[in-house]
């Protein structure tokens, strides 16, 4: 008998090494660069294909003169004649720091403790085409004035800012347009956990993009990811200051704590998704500023300074109307005065009149409409009411303002609008017809209108209550709020609701702290999420959605009962712990079998299925 044996042993012991080696022997590892040929403000794809692996430990790709981040994983699987094979592709972002030819170098894989290389593979880098871009960097059309330069403290930090007002020399008060541009290293991922703002108290922030604007640039050979703002801003102080803008951010860093140098542990531990999760990043809190850029503010002249200048500061236009024109005397008459260009809107106040003789002036009430990049209009509505007959206009209004363009003050004084004012006909009209008199008008006689035209005599006259000799029967006024009937039973009510509530609260907290019972409300929870995906992929005909969330399905349950993870329970699980004819190891087996094979089932095999794993689950202890 042990001869019999010896020969067997080694047949299998000969095929396990054979069936191993050919599996070795099945795995090759391919790289491609696409496209082969690209500019140096453009970016490629490197992907690096690892066949007959479900996993695997690549190395970094190398190459001088070009910059790889890596960008994440995907698998592949099929089943063709009973045999399964598998696919691993890893990629890459490529990034040119100059232009010419340049050869990645073969890729080293470990699988499994074996090593294996890729071919090298060539590409070229072109120049970048001149075109909508203009010189250091800056894109046309973006609202900067100026070209950026990084220093070679920028350079070797994440990110760094610029601001670039319209002009350097400015007035105080005076709303200056700006733009403010961050620039962070492509590749970095970024937070920011801010909006921008001033540093110091010289100059006030008016207004700033809610959302900033996003493109890629590339500044002396590094690509960036810009960040753009529109605002304006004001200062509040004369002399040399200096303009400084800050914001904070969070970067998450990937940290460097694999063997080998490779960022890749295992297929698992370094995809995407579970970075953040198994620590694979770690999050650092840095602040981006702008250099300080020295502003000249200059105090507004005093040399023929208006007489009624209120400190308005830009370039406004003025337009007037009024209504109604063809009124009588003590009529209100409402004036509408528009500001519009670009300038302190919060500054500008209200025109004033040339001449108030004969009219009583309301103080006028303002709109603001922001029209961006510190343009806007400013609406003011203003009650008159002419207070004599011989007035033929509206008289002219009048507004000054500074203009910082050509450094003098501008008084604009609009043109008088025609009036047409009818007599009135009670002369004492224009003294009633003054707010806070009321208005009285003679009506004809024996008719009522408003006030009453009866003698005091025709009136009844009113006398006072007669006094009371008795006192008469006291009873009481107040009734204590414990004594009254209704109070009571309201305590008797409140008082059951909180003997029948208390027990149940208990036995709420109770179960709350049974890890057993949240578990199994959990798996409830879950499984009838799946049934629900089961049959809306019945619905759909969508075989494949059915077949994850049944297997998801008997996974929950199954785990929940023998104590297991959910994804940590197969095949072989199943086999152990059921009988041969248990219904739900028939379906398990089915399953797998049909999604490996490509297989399609039919509507009423499916609808079988999806009962009998509902009626086993429920059964299963």
């Amino acid at each position: 008998m042990q001869i019999w044996l010896l020969p067997a042993l080694l047949t299998c012991i000969l095929s396990v090494l054979v069936a191993a080696t050919a599996a070795a022997a099945d795995i090759q590892v391919t790289a491609e660069l696409e496209p082969a040929r690209f500019s140096e403000d453009q970016a490629a794809r490197f992907v690096l294909t690892v066949t007959g692996a479900r996993s695997a430990e690549p190395d970094m790709p190398l190459a001088d003169g070009l910059h790889f981040v890596y960008q994440g994983q995907s698998s592949q699987a099929s089943w063709v004649n009973g045999k399964i094979s598998s696919s691993i592709s890893y990629n890459f972002l490529v990034q040119a720091e100059k232009t010419g030819e340049f050869t990645v170098a073969p890729v080293k894989v470990t699988v499994e403790g074996k090593e294996y290389t890729s071919e090298p593979v060539q590409c070229t880098v072109l120049p970048v085409q001149n075109s909508g871009r203009q010189a250091g960097g800056t894109p046309s059309g973006t609202g900067g004035s100026a070209t950026v330069h990084p220093d070679a403290d920028e350079v070797r930090n994440i990110g760094f800012m610029r601001i670039m007002p319209d002009t350097d020399r400015i007035y105080s008060g005076q709303v200056v347009p700006f733009t403010l541009k961050a620039y962070f290293r492509t590749g970095k991922r970024v937070t920011l956990k801010s909006a921008p703002r001033l540093s110091g108290d010289d100059f006030l922030l008016q207004s700033l993009d809610e959302e900033p604007r996003q493109q890629q640039e590339r500044l002396n050979g590094t690509s960036y990811t810009t960040l753009t703002w529109q605002g304006t801003l004001s200062a509040v102080r004369e002399g040399a200051v200096s303009l400084t803008v800050e914001m904070d951010a969070e970067v998450l860093v990937r940290s460097r704590s694999r063997l080998r140098g490779s960022p890749f542990g295992s297929s698992l531990l370094d995809d995407p998704f579970f970075a953040d999760i198994l620590g694979n990043y770690s999050r650092r809190d840095v602040m981006v500023s702008s250099p300080e850029k020295t502003m000249t503010v200059l105090d507004l002249p005093t040399e023929n300074r208006p007489e009624g200048f209120s400190g308005a500061i830009g370039t406004f236009s003025l337009a007037v109307a009024a209504l109604p024109l063809n009124g009588k005397v003590g009529d209100p008459i409402t004036v509408k005065m528009q500001l519009a260009g670009s300038g302190n809107f919060s500054l500008v106040q209200a025109p004033s009149l040339t001449e108030e003789q004969g009219w009583k002036v309301y103080p006028a009430s303002g709109t603001v409409k922001d029209l961006g990049g510190g343009k806007g209009e400013k609406t003011f509505e203003q009650a008159l009411i002419p207070t004599e007959q011989g007035l033929m206009a509206v008289p002219p209004v009048r507004f000054s303002y500074f203009d910082p363009k050509v450094e003098e003050y501008v008084t604009l004084t609009s043109e008088p609008i025609p009036l047409s004012l009818q007599a009135a006909k009670n002369p004492s009209a224009s003294q009633a017809g003054t707010p806070g008199a009321p208005a009285v008008q003679n009506a004809p006689q024996g008719e009522k209108k408003g006030i009453s035209l009866e003698s005091p005599a025709s009136q009844p006259t009113l006398h006072l209550a007669p006094l009371k000799p008795e006192l008469g029967r006291l009873v009481p006024a107040i009734f204590p709020l414990y004594q009254k009937r209704w109070f009571q039973v309201l305590i008797a009510v409140a008082l059951l609701c909180l003997f029948i509530a208390a027990p149940l609260y208990l036995r709420q907290r109770r179960w709350a702290r049974d890890p057993s019972f949240l578990r199994h409300k959990e798996v409830q929870e879950r499984l009838a999420g799946h049934y629900e995906g089961m049959k809306t992929a019945l619905a759909t005909q969508d075989q494949e959605a059915f077949r994850q969330h049944c297997r998801a399905a008997i996974q929950e349950r199954a785990g929940e009962v023998w104590g297991l993870a959910p994804e940590a329970v197969t095949l072989a699980d199943l086999e152990q712990r059921l009988a041969d004819e248990a219904p739900l190891r028939e379906v398990f087996v089915r399953l797998e079998q049909s999604g490996y094979a490509g297989e399609q089932l039919a509507q009423a095999d499916l609808e079988e299925i999806l009962q009998t794993t509902r009626n086993e689950l429920d059964r299963l202890v």
